[in-house]
């Protein structure tokens, strides 16, 4: 997708999806999307703050499931709605519309339209610590750098979303040009490994939840993570600039209980209590108990920090992937400074 149409289609989003379940019960009066107040368990009066999904309800947004259901939120005077996405795009609309509070995106999605739109929204809060993309390929014709699909095609989950332009990424940042490989939409669950057992590609980007079914069923493919040739920031949570000058109390509180569910999560003696919150919004993502709790391993795996803690954001490693977007040209900007991008003051309180 060219970066300068992307907004003008995330605005179309926000105006046809008036009125209909994206916005249910929300209020553009706030700096962000709330619904009706209410009350908690044990009384109190809980603000109802939406959560924009980028995609579906899943396994991988399991923390806010969690932190809903553990009570965590309530703790923080909060009670989060969660609405599933349909992409990317509906979750940066829907936030930058205030029809909801928090959204999430990898930087590669975020950074260009604030840098080179002025998409008034900045990160709060990182979810993935290592990439959840990766090349995979027939084992016995591994595909192990970017040298190596030169001339050759690439399955991607969509036309020009972010495993599109990390895999160009890939190839910029090993000196080669990306348009030397041709890209075809192979989706993101496991149907994609037909696309190349049918030698119609000779790899596909693939994400955790979908590696980690395909390993499951015990599919035996060479997986080259995104992150050794293209390191940049994953998803993350996000809010618009008005709303982090006017909602600290509220963002802390929602990445307090994130991060607690998190902890939660980690523990594998809670997985009964993760798949059913997970399962009160996608019975079908929980119905198979083994693949869902290799998912929610899988999850906790690429979230969790080298150092630090669940959420943590590394000024120095969104330094370099933004230089690295521009080198890449996915950033035109060349000026913008950090600060522009990410606010680590609130998850640094919690």
């Amino acid at each position: 997708m060219d970066r300068r149409t992307f907004i003008r289609g995330a605005g179309l989003l926000v105006a046809t999806a008036a009125g209909s379940q994206f916005v249910i019960g929300c209020s553009s009066g706030e700096p962000g999307g709330a619904a009706a107040p209410t009350t908690g368990p044990s009384g109190q009066q809980l603000r109802n703050l939406v959560y924009m999904t980028p995609f579906q309800h899943i396994i991988s947004h399991s923390d806010v499931y969690v932190a809903q259901a553990q009570g965590y939120f309530a703790e923080e005077g909060l009670l989060i709605t969660s609405i599933g996405g349909t992409g990317t795009a509906s979750s940066v609309s829907q936030v930058a519309g205030k029809q909801a509070m928090f959204g999430k995106a990898a930087a590669v999605i975020t950074c260009p339209l604030i840098a080179d739109q002025d998409t008034p929204i900045v990160t709060i809060g990182q979810k993935d610590q290592v990439s959840q993309y990766s090349v995979a390929s027939l084992p016995g014709k591994p595909l192990t750098e970017p040298g190596q699909w030169q001339g050759k095609t690439i399955g991607v989950i969509s036309k020009g979303g972010t495993t599109e332009l990390l895999l160009d990424a890939m190839s910029v940042a090993a000196g080669l040009d990306p348009t030397k490989v041709r890209k075809v939409v192979t989706g993101a669950d496991v149907g994609s490994l037909e696309f190349l057992n049918r030698g119609e590609v000779d790899g596909f980007i693939t994400f955790i939840g979908s590696e980690t079914a395909l390993r499951q069923r015990g599919v035996e493919l060479n997986y080259l993570n995104t992150d050794l040739f293209a390191p940049l920031p994953g998803d993350s949570y996000f809010v618009t600039t008005e709303t982090a000058k006017a909602e600290a109390e509220a963002i802390t509180g929602f990445l307090r209980a994130c991060r607690k569910a998190w902890k939660f999560m980690s523990d594998t003696a809670n997985i009964d209590k993760v798949l059913e919150a997970v399962g009160v919004l996608n019975e079908i993502e929980v119905s198979d108990k083994a693949l869902a709790t290799a998912k929610v391993a899988a999850e906790v795996k690429v979230s969790t920090p080298k150092s630090g803690d669940f959420l943590s954001m590394d000024t120095a490693v969104w330094e370099s992937g933004i230089e690295l977007m521009r080198k890449s040209g996915i950033i035109k900007d060349t000026a913008r400074p950090v600060t522009d991008f990410i606010d680590t003051t609130f998850i640094t309180s919690v």
